[in-house]
């Protein structure tokens, strides 16, 4: 964490549909116990200018942001000393309003010393030490950048409705400095179609469809995701509503870049999956709601199973309540372990084993309005997650068509150990506006952590158990604001 030193805000209007924004904040050099530097002093820059036209079917505009950090020479080998990214963007509707026409482009350039950059390089956006990466690793380099661009065209209006979408994200593309996108080195080309009931008939009051396909390479023209997606959704005469989602992905022999944490690329074989939720009739107290998924991968060897099971309740219009449970089984064949080696050598080893895991969470939400001025929300989840290794591999032929032929073994029998990770946490919020405009919250977080006992094995009563009798660590916050009206 770092406090803010200062931070500066200016937007306004100009003219008739030009409008602008800049906002600027210095954050506070952090320091640890050892002296060493946690956070630099940093500068955040964000400047917006957008004009529109044609009472709004029309919009252009430009964004910059900037980030330069202060480092010293325990931060220059880690931290990028700057990222500066430059966007445009607009769209426009056209035949009474029912398309729309969109793109935006943009640059962006990080800098810093060659060991940041390198780290950079090798992070999970990039991968770039993959041995068969479209671009070359190079400690040497002191910045990184890229261009990413997109542009669509979709149907806004009437009963059926058309999207595609065409995006590209070069390799070096870095703008996780002052935002998140994880996804570069990226060609990708959506195509989406919508049907909407928009008024009731016999069988339903309401409903919605839609499929899409979308497809990914790498801009090495590597296949690297296809995903046919269908969904449905209506809600019936009385009023009960249900959906089913459906999605086959890694069609035509894909290849996963990312799945052996900057190893080689691995094909994927077919994955199936389904999902079907219900969902009560909204107008009593008490509403239910239920889901169940399942799917399979890898021929077989990968599979799931999950269920959802909760409630809302109303009472009156001061009290609402919820709770849902979420259970799921997971048997992942081609889990990534861990890599061992040197970096980019003939003798690296890219592991896998199978996984086994089961995760269980109850989720609850609880709000009370007492009066106009007084109110307490309450969110609690216990969540268990535990996992068992076999069959410990590394990649042998990763591209072969034979699933079987892309590994082999590794461990001469061993295998990693497993996982018992529990948590809870918790949220208090009582809220009172004690005077017009003047608010007080009280706040009280709870949190549990155990992740050291009964590794690899699951049983609900008593991991839950073993939970509530880790040790909690509370927080306890008071946060006011006073309202001055001269």
């Amino acid at each position: 964490f770092t406090n803010i030193l200062g931070a500066t805000k200016l937007t306004g209007r100009f003219g008739v549909g030009n409008s602008f924004g800049v906002v600027n904040a210095v954050t506070e050099l952090v320091r640890g116990a050892s002296g060493s530097t946690i956070e630099p002093l940093t500068n955040y820059l964000v400047l917006r200018g957008v004009r529109e036209t044609r009472a709004g079917q029309t919009q252009y505009g430009f964004e910059v942001t900037d980030v330069r950090r202060s480092l010293d020479a325990a931060t220059t080998p880690l931290l990028r000393r700057s990222a500066t990214t430059a966007l445009i963007q607009g769209y426009s509707r056209f035949a009474q309003n029912k398309w729309e026409l969109m793109s935006y482009a943009g640059f962006n350039r990080v800098d810093g010393s060659r060991s940041a950059i390198a780290l950079t390089q090798r992070s999970s956006v990039h991968y770039y030490q993959r041995p068969d990466h479209e671009e070359r690793y190079d400690t040497t380099r002191t910045s990184l950048g890229g261009v990413i661009f997109a542009g669509g065209l979709k149907q806004v209006g009437g009963t059926v409705r058309y999207e595609n979408v065409l995006r590209f994200a070069q390799p070096g593309a870095e703008l996780n400095d002052f935002g998140f996108v994880t996804l570069v080195n990226d060609v990708s080309f959506k195509q989406t179609i919508d049907l909407r009931q928009t008024s009731p008939n016999k069988w339903f009051r309401s409903s919605f469809s839609t499929g899409s396909f979308d497809s990914h390479w790498t801009t090495g023209g590597l296949l690297a995701a296809q995903v046919l997606s269908l969904h449905g959704s209506a809600s019936l005469a009385n009023n009960v509503s249900g959906a089913i989602t459906s999605s086959v992905s890694e069609i035509g022999g894909t290849h996963c870049v990312s799945c052996a944490r900057g190893g080689p690329a691995l094909k994927q074989s077919l994955k199936e999956g389904i999902r079907f939720d219900l969902i009560g009739d909204p107008r009593p107290m008490f509403v239910p709601k239920a889901a169940y998924r399942i799917g399979s991968s890898d021929g077989g060897r990968s599979w799931y199973r999950g269920a959802d099971l909760g409630f809302d309740v109303r009472v009156a219009s001061r009290f609402s309540a919820s709770a849902a449970a979420v259970y799921d089984h997971v048997v992942n064949d081609q889990q990534w372990v861990a890599n061992y080696g040197a970096l980019r050598s003939d003798t690296t080893h890219y592991t896998f084993a199978r996984l086994d895991q089961d995760i269980l969470s109850l989720t609850m939400r609880g709000n009370w309005t007492a009066t106009p001025v007084l109110s307490f929300q309450l969110y609690a989840q216990p969540f268990v997650s535990t996992g068992a290794y076999s069959n410990w591999r590394q990649l042998a032929s990763p591209r072969a068509d034979s699933y079987d032929a892309r590994f082999k073994p590794y461990g001469s029998g061993v295998v990693p150990g497993g996982f018992n990770v529990k948590q809870f946490n918790s949220n208090a919020v009582l809220r009172w506006e004690y005077r017009p405009g003047s608010v007080m919250f009280l706040v009280w977080q709870q949190g549990r952590l155990q992740n050291d006992t009964n590794l690899g094995s699951f049983r609900a009563p008593r991991d839950v158990a073993d939970l509530f009798d880790a040790r909690p660590v509370n927080t306890v916050l008071l946060k006011m604001s006073y309202w001055l009206n001269p």
